[in-house]
């Protein structure tokens, strides 16, 4: 009675009292209301009394309106906190532990169902008088940074720049009966990292929304290239070279003076939402946001076949994207739905990227430019519906619909942007859109989704579930590669670089776009069995059907068993272990499944692929998972926590991914002897192992046709086998200790991550490189290594009972050892490629923080 008494209090006071009491780290606070007797003190100073309240509204509309928040959670996502730079977390910096922890009257710590500590809760400020029933909240924290380092990824999604910062500001208004409210919070103003949001309405009635928030991304503050133009989409060389046709020696001697930029960019986010429930039954929300992402970034542009040379170009970004959702929901005690659309609009402002070549391709006097087609307008539409009854034997059914579409019919660019003869073909023909076959893309793909699931509990400690799901999804894209100015079909690529792929080609071209759709039906069924008082078992079955007609199996079939087991009973630990085993089967695979898509005429009849290659996403596989967590209460205030994982995928191939596996464990320990004191320490381990073969292929084979393991064009010498090995070691530990008037808190973590790469080969046919790489292969491969440590500390000094100073220290060390990047020189010898010289870097450097914090309301120490 207690218990469900301490629920209902939680549902009423969350209707009554101040709403930024609610707002605030509502997980601690519930944690804090649930765990707190009825006998202790209030968590505002609000009577409950101050608004009235009847059972009736308590049983419907408070009920009521929790569960339409819980669909709203659902369909949208909980709005949580943004974060910057100086408050990763995005909560109160000014807030501390409250000192009475979970209960004025029991003072051992409160646990979760699964055993673990809550951390204490949050101390509220005291809700101030303004004029009338009105009262205010206020605090703020502002200051000055400075930082000792500029690498980028010390500066990734966050401004660390010196100078002067607003870290935290947070104001509410709250009046009494009518239960009005406003609340206005913003961090690090006017920072690349800064957020605002101010919400107002009416409790129980009605909510508006209104945010903006921006997240910086730096690649690299070191890059060089020789074009200029970057951040538009149109690439020159500066005067004294020349489009296609330079040496290696004139792009080294024209970026020696260049100066160093940075790529990257910036992610703006602004919106609304609206929230009502006009009455106990119903609510309506409508949201509109708008995504706006500027800058530059690296991006690739190879000008020949196969891929060389290569150029790093700079890709614009003038991305926006329009997203709108609205909604109705409906609750009744024994029924609910939900009916909502939702839409997303995106928008490049920037349509191509063309560039000069900066090295020699083929014909300088032809090959000049290239060009690629950026991400295309799209749209995509999403309208659902969901339903749920209450049934006999403690059930419910549920179930729902939904359909949507994604389209795109962005103009479609020309072959190529060159004029002249290359190899026989008048360019003229294709440098126009009128060789095109159609003007537009005109794509689009529908989906359709039909769920239905149920609930029963015919025994006491008996649960049974049930449910079924069809997605179907129809690629209505269609498009032939046919130039009505010549009558050829085919098409130019790589902007005419040395890849022509015209009918009859020296391979089969591709003329017909690929329509890849897919339908998927799975059902299961899952029972779960209470044991003893605290201890079940659960055992499950799934089953799923996946057709696609245009992969290498027309239809998979995968089989998931599932077991758990969830002890409670034991008065000094909780154990959680799942066990789960599925294979995946196919029908006969055809590896080369869309011939009907390409050309039937080809100069050389070179088999499609390796008739005994198996793709992994629809190859038969084996897989087994075992999880395992167990939480040892060691004491009252103390916790230790064990677990870990393993995941096998074996998919009996020849040639392709052979098999994975993954390893983890961790182990976290938590204390809090007080409220005013707490300590944790983990360490986390992961290990990846995965294992593939291939055949390269013989050029000298490739007229006889075979695609089988052992013919002229995939013999055996040329086989090759990669294993990988992927380590991450992580470490934290820190600790907070709250003294009579100061606050200390500091945490230190460390990763060490280790790649590994091996390789063996039959011969030195096997390599691209033959048997110049033969020596540096095997074993010979330097490993990857990623090392980094960082320690951040903050004390905070109270200077009387609404003020406090916090210092802040952050020191972060990053090593790397890459040798994709190491010794990489912007151009290479012999033409092969010219890059941003802009690859990661380590670093070492700190960041000092001087903040103050005003909180009026606060209780003095």
């Amino acid at each position: 009675m207690v218990k469900r008494d301490m629920v209902m209090r939680d549902v009423v006071m969350r209707d009554v009292v101040k709403r930024d009491v609610v707002k605030r780290d509502w997980i601690s606070k519930a944690r804090c209301v649930m765990s707190r007797p009825i006998t202790s003190r209030p968590i505002t100073s609000r009577p409950i009394t101050s608004r009235p309240i009847t059972s009736r509204l308590i049983k419907s509309r408070l009920i009521k309106s929790r569960f339409l928040t819980i669909l709203a959670l659902l369909a949208h996502g909980a709005a949580y906190a943004q974060g910057s730079a100086f408050n990763r977390t995005g909560s109160d910096p000014t807030l501390e532990r409250d000192a009475r922890g979970m209960s004025s009257i029991v003072p051992v710590p409160s646990r979760t169902p699964t055993g673990r500590l809550y951390d204490p809760p949050w101390e509220i400020p005291q809700a101030l008088p303004v004029a009338g029933d009105w009262n205010y909240r206020l605090s703020a924290e502002a200051g000055a940074v400075h930082g000792s380092s500029r690498a980028p990824s010390l500066h990734d999604y966050g401004d660390y720049g010196s100078g002067l910062v607003l870290n935290d500001f947070r104001f509410a208004l709250d009046q009494g009966a009518p239960a009005r409210y406003l609340d206005v919070t913003a961090g690090a103003v006017g920072r690349d990292d800064q957020h605002f949001r101010a919400s107002f309405g009416r409790n129980g009635d009605f909510r508006t929304s209104l945010y903006f928030s921006q997240i910086p991304k730096l690649f690299t503050d070191r890059a060089r290239t020789v074009f200029q133009g970057a951040g538009s989409g149109n690439l020159t060389l500066p005067a004294g070279l020349v489009p296609g046709n330079n040496t290696p020696a004139q792009l080294a001697a024209a970026l020696e003076p260049a100066p160093f930029f940075e790529l990257g960019f910036t992610r703006k986010t602004a919106g609304l939402d609206f929230d009502a429930t006009p009455g106990t039954d119903w609510r309506l929300y409508a949201r509109y946001a708008q995504d706006r992402k500027t800058g530059t970034r690296p991006s690739g542009g190879a000008s020949g076949y196969p891929g060389a040379p290569a150029v790093e170009t700079i890709e614009p970004l003038d991305y926006k994207t329009h997203n709108v959702s609205a909604g109705l929901q409906w609750v009744r005690d024994a029924h609910q739905a939900n009916l909502g659309y939702s839409g997303s609009f995106f928008r490049n402002g920037i349509d191509t990227l063309s560039w000069e070549n900066p090295l020699t391709l083929g014909d300088p006097a032809v090959l000049q430019r290239s060009r690629v087609d950026l991400y295309p307008d799209n749209s995509f539409h999403n309208l659902k519906l969901d339903a749920s009854a209450a049934l006999p034997l403690r059930g419910r059914l549920s179930g729902g619909l939904s359909w949507s579409r994604m389209s795109q019919d962005d103009a479609l660019i020309a072959h190529t942007v060159n004029s002249g003869i290359l190899g026989g073909v008048n360019l003229a023909n294709w440098n126009t859109t009128a060789a095109l076959s159609r003007a537009s893309a005109g794509a689009r793909i529908d989906t359709r989704l039909i769920h239905l699931s149920g609930a029963f509990s015919p025994l006491r400690d008996l649960s049974l579930q049930a449910r079924l799901r069809r997605y179907e999804e129809d690629n209505k894209t269609r498009y032939i590669a046919f130039n009505p100015l010549t009558g050829q079909s085919g098409y130019i690529g790589l902007d005419g670089a040395n890849n022509v792929n015209i009918v009859p080609g020296l391979f089969r071209v591709p003329v017909h776009s690929i329509p890849f759709e897919h339908r998927k039906d799975s059902y299961g069924v899952e029972g779960d069995y209470r044991l003893l008082r605290r201890t079940s078992v659960t055992l499950g079955y799934e089953r799923e059907i996946n057709r696609h007609p245009h992969r290498e199996h027309a239809r998979t079939d995968e089989e998931r068993f599932r077991a758990a087991l969830n002890n409670r009973d034991i008065p000094w630990a909780t154990i959680r272990l799942t066990f789960e085993h599925a294979t995946r089967s196919g029908d006969n695979y055809n590896f080369d499944p869309n011939q009907m898509f390409y050309s039937g005429a080809a100069l050389i009849n070179a088999p499609a692929t390796l008739a005994e290659l198996r793709k992994y996403d629809v190859a038969d596989r084996t897989q087994r998972i075992l999880n395992g967590r167990v939480n040892f209460l060691v004491a009252r205030d103390m916790d230790l926590a064990v677990a870990g994982r393993r995941l096998e995928n074996d998919y009996g191939a020849a040639y392709g991914r052979l098999g994975e596996r993954i390893t983890a464990f961790n182990l976290e320990w938590n204390w809090q002897p007080r409220p005013a004191a707490s300590a944790y320490a983990h360490y986390g381990f992961e290990r990846r192992h995965n294992r593939m073969a291939q055949i390269s292929d013989d050029p000298a084979g490739w007229g006889t046709g075979n695609p089988n393991a052992g013919g002229a064009a995939y013999p055996l010498a040329n086989r090759w086998e990669e294993g990988s090995r992927d380590d991450a070691h992580t470490v934290g530990l820190g600790f907070r200790y709250a003294f009579s008037r100061a606050t200390l808190e500091t945490g230190y973590t460390y990763l060490y991550s280790p790649y590994r790469t091996r390789y063996s080969f039959a011969s030195a046919g096997a390599l691209a490189g033959g048997a110049a790489a033969a020596a540096g292969a095997g074993d010979g491969m330097p490993d990857m290594v990623f090392r980094q440590q960082a320690v951040e500390t903050s004390l905070k000094l109270a200077i009387d009972k609404h003020a406090a100073l916090r210092l802040y220290h952050r020191y972060e060390r990053t090593r790397l050892e890459d040798w994709h990047y190491d010794g990489l020189s912007p151009v290479f010898a012999g033409g092969a490629g010219v890059f941003l010289d802009a690859g990661p870097r380590s670093h070492s450097g700190n960041l000092f923080g001087v903040f103050l914090q005003y909180t009026p309301g606060r209780a003095g120490k």
